[in-house]
């Protein structure tokens, strides 16, 4: 871990990626403004769609690169060989984009054009961008803007509906990527986090971490007591201490105590069963090997040796009928929980102390979870318990990478925000060690672009 170079792919599809949306909402601005050929009313609509992808797409490259260059038209032949601009200008240029979204961009449209970009979108990721660049009192206005009228957004009453495609026009989703079960318009989520027990043979090519189980607690605050969980040195041999340590993940999940709801929703735990293929049950064991012909059957994943954690959250159940790739599930960019949780963190950094309107924020995401609700904290206890809320409701969601760099946290070995710590398999046996050096706070310019273009410079330390 850590060996990553400037020629790595990741480095290079991201940023080609975002240039092309980049382009293509400059030649739809330049094509659109002053056009005679279209009403007035869907010529500001358009122009600002375009001004907000565009914007989102500079916020990822800014997040991810720092500065870049910034391309306001259609580029020319003459533009090959640009500098970038600076971090700050990106994010300057960020913020007019999605100022200008909200000024042309309807509140909301009917049934026939759902998925579009509202209002509430650009606000939302104006209150984000601000929040990232610690402009606190700014993103506290932004971000409050939508929790009253003229918006109506609200949190989904069950938290699993969120990720499930036959729930996806809710009034918690802000933004979202819309797919359909059609090749060419899904998903590759169901491929790439669903398990082989699946109805598509999902690849497992995600999993998730140990530690947002760890970390959970119940209703009451208490933590789970991991020292009681068996201990492969305890065992002679591996079916024994798997039976033993399975039971004690049953018991943990559905003790009267009422554990954190959303963990059994993000992740298939330990003990727990996935409705797949073939409309049968599947049950996470371990030994993997030893429950194949067990009734429930043993889930499978692509890696069977080890006791990972299977991804819930984005997998289709059942028999559902498309194809691999090709999954129905929206992608949440932007949730009216995220909204809440960037207010109160802004809020209570702007503060000295917290106040009823932060902890009015953090707790209707808890009471969801069925977790009581938060009281008595100082300012540094409240960051911390945001931080915490914010792990536990969007794993798997893309956020929370963004999250401990903007905190500067990802360098250190702290256990929850850190990124330089070792990674445990769910018997509690060491799997790998991970490493986040500081250089990894920006990704590199990839040195694809660098070879076409000399008058790119280079990001410290790569």
């Amino acid at each position: 871990m850590g060996t990553a170079t400037t020629r790595d792919g990741i480095f290079l599809s991201a940023y080609v990626e975002y240039y092309k949306v980049i382009n293509a909402a400059n030649d739809a601005i330049a094509n659109l403004t002053d056009n005679p050929n279209i009403t007035p009313e869907l010529r500001e609509r358009m122009i600002g769609e375009a001004r907000f992808l565009r914007g989102f797409s500079y916020f990822m490259l800014w997040q991810l690169y720092g500065g870049v260059i910034i391309l306001d038209k259609p580029t020319q032949p003459t533009d090959t060989y640009l500098p970038r601009n600076t971090a700050d200008q990106v994010r300057d240029f960020v913020i007019e984009d999605f100022k200008d979204a909200i000024e042309r961009l309807p509140l909301e449209y009917g049934d026939s054009e759902n998925g579009r970009i509202t209002k509430g979108a650009a606000v939302a990721m104006l209150g984000r961008t601000y929040l990232y660049d610690q402009r606190w009192g700014d993103a506290t206005v932004e971000l409050h803007k939508l929790m009253e009228e003229p918006y109506k957004y609200d949190l989904v009453e069950d938290y699993a509906k969120l990720f499930d495609w036959k729930y996806e026009r809710n009034t918690e989703y802000i933004y979202a990527l819309s797919f359909i079960a059609q090749i060419g318009y899904g998903t590759a989520y169901d491929s790439w986090y669903g398990n082989r027990s699946s109805f598509i043979n999902g690849e497992s090519y995600s999993l998730g971490s140990h530690i947002p189980f760890e970390t959970s607690t119940y209703a009451d605050g208490s933590p789970i007591d991991l020292s009681t969980r068996p201990k492969r040195s305890d065992y002679q041999d591996e079916v024994t201490f798997g039976n033993d340590l399975i039971q004690w993940y049953d018991d943990v999940i559905n003790s009267p105590k009422g554990l954190d709801k959303r963990i059994s929703v993000n992740m298939i735990l330990p003990s727990a069963t996935y409705y797949g293929k073939d409309s049968k049950y599947f049950k996470v064991y371990w030994p993997y090997e030893a429950h194949v012909n067990d009734d429930p059957q043993a889930l499978g994943v692509t890696f069977n040796d080890f006791a990972t954690y299977s991804w819930r959250k984005f997998v289709c159940v059942g028999d559902e009928g498309y194809w691999a790739y090709q999954g129905p599930t929206d992608i949440p960019l932007i949730r009216f929980a995220d909204v809440l949780l960037m207010y109160a963190e802004a809020k209570n950094e702007e503060l000295a102390a917290p106040d009823d309107d932060i902890y009015d924020a953090v707790n209707r995401v808890r009471k969801r979870a069925g977790l009581n609700e938060l009281s008595g904290l100082d300012k540094t206890a409240m960051r911390k318990a945001i931080r915490m809320e914010r792990f536990h409701e969007f794993p798997g969601e893309g956020h929370l990478f963004f999250d401990v760099r903007r905190w500067r946290t990802a360098h250190t070995n702290d256990p929850v925000f850190g990124l330089n710590h070792d990674v445990y398999q769910f018997t509690g046996e060491k799997l790998f060690t991970r490493s986040f050096p500081e250089k990894f706070y920006l990704w590199p310019i990839p040195e694809a672009e660098r070879d076409l273009n000399p008058k790119l410079d280079q990001n410290e330390g790569w």
